[in-house]
């Protein structure tokens, strides 16, 4: 597969990843603006209805006062984990980390696998691992390009150097030439 038709099928694998995870945002923005129960855990948890934070203007307040909810067992677990998850992975949040985000989520599906989140965390875990697949592989096609850039700079001065020396054996023949003229005279 040549590198145009590969790097073709990265940018469709991108922006198919890109439209799962805008769907998967508005997904979750229901979620938590709708406030929606968090029905049978499979483990025990404060099951309170509702979000524990509304739609995050300030990230970082957000993420502690859900992480302080888990921490104190206040509120839903489940919910406070998939909130930290969402806060964490936002595209909009300066300080997103999405191994961070990817933890959350997993525990949330290992602690809570009957959850009303855990099947959107399923899926929030395979888009950001899509996404970091797709980051690794844009940057392992940055490094080549950077790679045949050099090459083709080498090979530029290779030719500038084959050109110049080719000037030079062009005037030597000449001169050489013109010297057995007038040797024959």
């Amino acid at each position: 597969m040549n590198s145009v038709a590969k790097t073709s099928n990265i940018f469709q694998a991108a922006i198919h990843g890109f439209q799962t995870f805008r769907a998967l945002i508005f997904l979750s923005a229901c979620f938590v603006v709708n406030g929606c129960s968090t029905g049978d855990h499979g483990r025990i948890s404060n099951s309170a209805p509702g979000p524990i934070v509304e739609t995050p203007t300030n990230f970082e307040t957000a993420l502690k006062q859900n992480q302080a909810a888990l921490a104190e067992g206040k509120g839903a677990e489940d919910l406070a984990l998939y909130n930290i998850g969402v806060i964490l992975a936002h595209p909009a949040n300066p300080k997103k980390d999405q191994t961070k985000a990817i933890n959350s989520f997993k525990v949330l599906v290992e602690d809570y696998p009957r959850s009303i989140y855990a099947e959107p965390s399923k899926v929030w875990i395979d888009v950001l691992e899509q996404q970091r697949k797709l980051k690794e592989e844009r940057q392992k096609l940055a490094e080549e390009k950077r790679g045949l850039t050099r090459e083709r700079e080498m090979f530029v001065q290779e030719r500038q150097k084959l050109y110049y020396e080719n000037e030079k054996s062009q005037q030597l023949d000449m001169e050489i030439e013109k010297r057995r003229r007038q040797l024959r005279r």
